[in-house]
């Protein structure tokens, strides 16, 4: 009995693993990415600037896609780098004060008052000279009345003791310089924030209209090898903070960009001092620096095959002088 009864054990346990084997699917077999045309697509690296078409049927420059303004950007930003060639890192001291930071020297002037003691110790000096000076018949009331009648705390100078102001502009372009050129081009770098980063057509117009006006109009910094990939960094950083309501992470723009948190704000904030915060551009001058790229760089046809840098466009820039609203006049 006990032979019979472990046989017909036996018998129910393979016919219920036969019934499991058979509800049970089977299983796919794992998965190959190199083979998997989805994946395949979505991890392809993008194509190179040179293959983005900036042709456009549309005279609106914000109706173009993004890549078509990242792709003038690098051009203007490779152009600027030819021309203006290899210089070193430290900007020469006996540089001309920017057209955007002479107002804080006829700032600095208009505090200075011709009463203003600007040593303790010398006030304090003519109070004593005044109260020897006094007859000694007088009374205690006018010695009182004659100490109150002296100013008690001078006028402070705002920026007295400040360094001059093209010591300041070399502290702050020197920011951006680094001690030998980055191992990246400005093409893969740019690429690479767009892939990570991407943002939009007005940003990249925006990042090229202030590098175009702190390098050709206002002469505030040559751009090179040695400080391009900064300037753009920051550029679209600031240009972004301006006109999009959005923005990235500092974190992610700084990891993206390949510095650290610290010197991310510190390029930021001097690139702000660069363009004198005049960071709010218009859509009419948008609008007329794109197509003085899409004319000077040569760059309109999508089938001529050259490389962004390939061609140095003679940029015609128009020269314009900010108006002095409060001028200081001179002798005073």
């Amino acid at each position: 009995m006990t032979s019979e009864g472990g046989g017909d054990d036996e018998r129910d346990a393979v016919q219920a693993e036969r019934e499991t084997s058979d509800t049970i699917p089977t299983l796919p077999p794992p998965p190959v990415p190199s083979r998997d045309p989805v994946l395949i697509t979505r991890a392809r690296t993008p194509p190179p600037l040179r293959a983005v078409p900036t042709d456009s049927s549309s005279a609106d420059p914000f109706e173009v896609p993004p890549t078509a303004a990242l792709k003038l950007l690098c051009a203007g930003i490779e152009s600027l780098v030819r021309v203006t060639g290899d210089i070193p890192p430290t900007p020469p001291l006996p540089s001309p004060p920017v057209p955007n930071m002479s107002g804080l020297q006829q700032e600095k002037a208009a505090l200075v008052r011709s009463h203003s003691e600007k040593n303790l110790a010398n006030l304090q000096q003519q109070q004593r000279s005044t109260n020897q000076a006094l007859p000694k018949e007088q009374g205690h009331a006018e010695s009182l009345d004659a100490q109150q009648s002296q100013p008690v705390d001078p006028y402070i100078v705002i920026g007295e003791n400040s360094q001059p102001l093209n010591l300041q502009h070399s502290a702050i372009t020197r920011k951006f310089f680094s001690k030998a050129p980055p191992p990246i081009s400005i093409e893969d770098y740019l690429m690479r924030i767009h892939r990570f980063c991407p943002m939009s057509t007005a940003v990249y117009l925006a990042t090229s209209f202030y590098i175009f006006r702190l390098a050709v109009e206002e002469r505030a910094i040559p751009v090179t090898r040695r400080n391009c990939h900064r300037l753009v960094l920051a550029g679209l950083r600031v240009a972004m903070k301006a006109l999009e309501d959005l923005s990235y992470p500092h974190a992610r723009i700084a990891k993206v960009g390949g510095v650290s948190e610290v010197e991310l704000a510190r390029l930021e904030i001097s690139f702000c001092f660069l363009v004198g915060f005049e960071l709010v551009v218009d859509e009419e001058r948008l609008r007329k620096h794109w197509e003085t790229l899409r004319q000077n760089t040569s760059l309109g046809g999508s089938g001529s095959g050259k490389g962004v840098s390939g061609t140095v466009p003679n940029l015609k820039l128009d020269l314009r002088r900010k108006k002095n609203l409060d001028p200081v006049p001179r002798g005073q």
